[in-house]
């Protein structure tokens, strides 16, 4: 629902839907996202930081997005600082890769 979702849709081609995900494989269908980031994958662990950013569907051939996000870290067990990732996002691909293109404080360089 609308009080806790992180991600929601900003825009997209004029035949869309915008309050649903539709077909064909939602290309051109742009994303915002603030998602929590936890020690493990259960959403009640600790957090040490968010992840931000934003997605867009860019294939009319298959699930394929590209991805512009930032974790943003603010634990002082697990350092401090950003990193930087941007590339595309094969979704049915099961092992795929993310671009590491900068970071900041303890990310540095």
């Amino acid at each position: 629902n609308a009080e806790n979702a992180t991600s929601a849709i900003v825009a997209a081609p004029e035949w869309v839907n915008r309050t649903i995900l539709t077909g064909q494989n939602h290309f051109g269908d742009l994303f915002v996202f603030d998602d929590p980031i936890t020690l493990d994958n259960n959403l009640h662990s600790t957090p040490v930081g968010r992840a931000q950013g934003m997605y867009l569907w860019d294939s009319k051939d298959t699930f394929c997005a590209w991805l512009g996000f930032t974790f943003v870290l603010n634990s002082t067990d697990h350092h401090e600082g950003t990193i930087a990732f941007n590339g595309a996002d094969p979704t049915l691909v099961k092992d795929r890769d993310i671009l590491v293109v900068g970071g900041t404080e303890d990310f540095a360089m």
